[in-house]
């Protein structure tokens, strides 16, 4: 359809690049798509047909304009990296002029789409871990009940000193800091999981945010692994560790593919 249009109209001159934006701006649905469509194709047009000293500014003011990253053409392609795409075609000096926000913007538009993450076996790891996780701190609320404060006494949980000695720095610390947060752990573990593991199957199809999913999980991991480690119920720890396990083996299996080497002659 945009090529339709494109042969309907006479190419215009680059002096009629603001109005033919904020016409495009004002449209809505389809119709935006394909003026946005339009407006890219001329864009295209000029860079092989208009002087550089003349139509350079005209791209660099598109470019400052307020919405120019939300005008998207049919195919998914924002005039702003269209804009930007023909500063990059120009001759000396006009590839220096380009600002790096819209660079990284270009790059992030034409970075290639990674294959979908295997959620089905992530979403098993990380069931699979937070279901063990949870009979673990189920034990361990459990022997706390049978056993009541003479387990937290032998295990140095408890706020009682023992005879003949105070309680130490450490000791302090230990039930002023890490006492209060500790209940939340599990819940951070699991809710931080689920969230990245919907991001990682709804929004992650660029490599760039399929690495930043990925970073998440591992630091979840790298996180269990420290705390999993610290003074608590043996069976919290265990838990602790199991999740961060999960969690470190769900970054890996969301790594990003590397492109295959052309054949060799």
């Amino acid at each position: 359809m945009s090529t339709q249009l494109q042969s309907s109209h006479a190419t215009p001159a680059v002096h009629e690049l603001e109005p033919l934006f904020e016409e495009a701006a004002r449209a809505s649905g389809s119709s935006r798509a394909l003026k946005a469509g339009y407006l890219n194709a001329i864009i295209a047009r000029w860079v092989q047909t208009e002087d550089p000293s003349t139509l350079a500014p005209a791209l660099h003011a598109l470019l400052a304009k307020e919405g120019v990253k939300q005008l998207v053409d049919e195919q998914g392609t924002p005039v702003s990296a269209a804009a930007t795409q023909a500063l990059l075609a120009m001759s000396y000096p006009h590839p220096l002029e380009v600002a790096p926000e819209h660079l990284e913007a270009l790059r992030k538009h034409t970075e290639p789409s990674v294959p979908p993450a295997p959620k089905g076996w992530i979403l098993t790891v990380l069931v699979v871990a937070t279901l063990i996780q949870a009979v673990y701190f189920f034990l361990a609320d459990d022997m706390r009940h049978m056993f009541g404060a003479t387990a937290e006494q032998l295990a140095g949980e408890s706020g009682l000193a023992p005879p003949g000695g105070g309680v130490g720095f450490f000791d302090r610390l230990e039930m002023v800091a890490w006492r209060p947060v500790r209940s939340l752990v599990p819940w951070v573990q699991v809710v931080g999981s689920a969230v990245l593991y919907f991001f990682s199957t709804a929004f992650a199809t660029k490599a760039w945010e399929r690495t930043l999913v990925r970073r998440g999980f591992l630091g979840l991991g790298v996180l269990g692994l420290m705390v999993g480690v610290l003074p608590r119920h043996v069976y919290e720890n265990c838990g602790t560790l199991v999740a961060a396990l999960g969690a470190l083996l769900a970054g890996w299996m969301l790594r990003v593919p590397k492109p295959s080497a052309p054949p060799s002659a």
